[in-house]
């Protein structure tokens, strides 16, 4: 598929400039731009937005990480990565749970439940530090991992239902719920991400689902644009980069409640499996 080439690097920055600033693969996103912007068929824009969000996650999360470990924000690197493989594995047997087990539950009332969770949630993360909500960043965490592997197997059976992506149920519960500060939040969860997606990468590639042209032209500037957002990232103060994060949550509400075009006719046909490693 030949596509002009300032769109491919519209494509590759601006999912790039998105991870790196929210800690959000973006795959949802990068799905509606292959769609509109290069005119992907949808299929073949799930499979490629994955291969494409698979480097940029790992690059962001390390440039997250470097940045941590230098001093630059706080980091916590033992409790990383615990964190990361705990999400990340139960994740993986939730989605296959979520994918077929809750197949007849009604996707669409329950992805504008979600839309609406994501509202509240957005609503509370722009409000964090600013009224009394979600848990204050303190000392070490000190939350058992078997507390992170349930999140990983909900985030995953959720996700495996509604194709949503897993940032968006772990950043909240993260930032909130556990008070980790939230430049680590985001290095955390596209690490997560990055895990997630070689199993949805390799998936569409075997289906034929992964346009290699594509991808090889997109996937380097989105991988430099993501460690340029995530450097920018790590130095905005924690409380505007929560801000940040909830804008971003706040458009994928909208996207659930109010679905468009593109993202209705997603769901037909398509398996749901493959959205959870979008995100």
């Amino acid at each position: 598929m030949r596509s002009p080439f300032s769109r491919q690097l519209a494509v590759g920055v601006s999912t790039g400039v998105f991870s790196g600033l929210t800690g959000v693969g973006g795959g949802a996103m990068v799905v509606g731009l292959l769609a509109s912007w290069l005119h992907f068929e949808l299929r073949a824009a799930q499979g490629t937005s994955l291969a494409i969000i698979m480097p940029v996650a790992l690059f962001g999360a390390l440039t997250y990480a470097w940045q941590g470990l230098t001093g630059r924000f706080v980091f916590d690197s033992a409790l990383a990565f615990s964190i990361i493989p705990g999400i990340a594995i139960p994740s993986l047997f939730g989605v296959v749970v979520g994918a077929t087990w809750m197949s007849s539950l009604p996707s669409a009332q329950l992805r504008r439940a979600f839309g609406v969770f994501l509202f509240a949630v957005s609503l509370s993360m722009l409000a964090k530090d600013v009224i009394s909500v979600g848990a204050a960043p303190s000392g070490p965490v000190t939350i058992p991992l078997i507390f992170w592997a349930l999140l990983g197997f909900i985030t995953g059976c959720f996700s495996g239902f509604l194709g949503i992506g897993g940032a968006m149920v772990i950043i909240p519960f993260m930032s909130l719920g556990a008070g980790l500060p939230q430049h680590m939040t985001q290095g955390v969860t596209l690490a997560v991400v990055a895990i997630t997606t070689v199993v949805g990468t390799a998936t569409h590639h075997r289906l034929g689902n992964v346009d290699g042209p594509a991808f090889r032209a997109i996937a380097p500037s989105a991988t430099v644009a993501v460690v340029a957002a995530s450097l920018v990232a790590g130095a905005i103060d924690g409380f505007w980069l929560t801000k940040v994060c909830g804008l971003a949550l706040a458009y994928f509400a909208v996207r659930f409640t109010f679905p468009p075009a593109t993202v209705r006719s997603l769901s037909p046909g398509i398996d749901p499996a493959a959205g959870f490693y979008q995100i």
